[in-house]
Parts: C-alpha cells; structure tokens; sequence
C-alpha cells in the first residue's frame, strides 16, 4: 500500500465573500457593511425561538450578526461551525465556554 496524501482534520479549504448587513436578526448594533472573505471557521449558527437553526457570521468592526443563505454553505462548514446566542436567551445557557466568548459581542 503506498499513501498517496497524509490526512488531517482540517475542513478543505472554502471561502465566500459577504457584506455584514445585519440581514435576519433584530439586534442593538448597527451594521456597518464593509465586505469581508468569510472561511470556514468564520461561519456561526443561531436559533430562533421555535427551534430553526439560521448560518452567518458576526461582523468584526461592529459585531452585527448577518445571516447567509444556507444553500450557499457546504454541509461540512455547516457542520462543524459555532453555535452563537444573544445573552439571556434560553440558547445561550446551552452553549460550551468557547460559544459563549464568541456570543460576548450579541
């Protein structure tokens, strides 16, 4: 047997570009719409009241959450992204250490 590629756990590479427009959900911030070149680990889930899990990602200049059409996502970044919820929300109790520091900023 001759290996042909050593493997790893690292998703393959995929990027998107993406405007933060605060598309999908009320929240306190503003968007500030500057354009980005989103990767895998840049993509988060959230959940609604009734359960439905919507993919985005979180602005860094301004924190805004911005939700992105599913179908546009791989199921693999789908997968293994964050779950993010607003604080006092019944989500965010659920959520590990690491999804609540990525929270901190809703």
């Amino acid at each position: 047997m001759e290996l042909i590629e050593k493997g790893n756990y690292k998703l393959p590479d995929w990027s998107m570009e993406a405007r933060c427009t605060g598309k999908g959900w009320e929240q306190k911030q503003k968007p500030c719409y500057s354009k980005w070149k989103l990767e895998d680990g840049d993509i988060v889930k959230r959940k609604n009241s009734d359960g439905e899990v919507y993919y985005g990602f979180i602005c860094p200049d301004c924190h805004c959450f911005t939700q992105l059409e599913e179908k546009e996502l791989p199921t693999n970044v789908k997968e293994y992204c964050l779950q993010v919820a607003a604080k006092g929300s019944n989500h965010y109790v659920t959520l590990t250490e690491e999804e609540k520091k990525l929270s901190e900023v809703l």
